[in-house]
């Protein structure tokens, strides 16, 4: 059973998706609590926002990496952690929002131990992938990687826009995130 400290955070993290300037009352109603229950347990917003953050960041490193144990085949591993930071890319879309205002590598670097071993993982499947000739290997592997975070931030993007069907969000963004790296299959 969940504490009302996770559900108060679950909570924000719909009312902050749906509008990153959601007060504390208005996380407050969605819960039906009232604001004093909030901030027995967060000093303030920004105390909350934190507690969302911190949160999105062990749940995405979690994904990440059931996603690498997923499989033993690079290219499905790779393409499973795609869909995993896709996933989690839009649960969380408004912490990249209003930490990309405000330094959001700064927020990465915090946690940089518990991510370090995910983007290990990470590299270690691209540079297999263009050992193996699946991936060019002229490119290099830093814009591989800001290509990977570039290709969620659109597929976040045009499925927050409902300019492309939700249900072709992940075939689309994958088929072109392959595409930009040289994998035809």
């Amino acid at each position: 059973m969940k504490s009302t400290k996770d559900k108060i955070i679950d909570a924000a993290v719909i009312c902050l998706n749906r509008n990153e300037k959601a007060t504390i009352d208005e996380i407050a109603i969605h819960l039906d609590l009232n604001r004093r229950t909030i901030h027995r347990y967060f000093k303030d917003r920004n105390t909350l926002i934190i507690s969302c953050q911190e949160k999105m960041m062990a749940t995405c490193n979690q994904a990440m990496n059931e996603a690498y144990e997923s499989s033993n085949d690079a290219l499905k591993q790779v393409e499973n952690m795609f869909y995993a930071a896709l996933t989690i890319g839009t649960e969380y879309s408004f912490v990249k929002k209003l930490f990309d205002r405000s330094g959001y590598s700064d927020v990465v670097n915090r946690e940089v131990e518990v991510y370090d071993d995910v983007k290990e993982k990470w590299f270690k499947l691209i540079a297999t992938l263009q050992e193996e000739g699946t991936i060019k290997s002229t490119i290099p592997l830093p814009w591989i990687y800001n290509l990977f975070g570039g290709m969620i931030d659109i597929a976040i993007s045009a499925q927050s826009s409902g300019d492309i069907a939700v249900n072709d969000i992940k075939r689309l963004s994958w088929a072109a995130f392959k595409g930009s790296i040289g994998i035809i299959n």
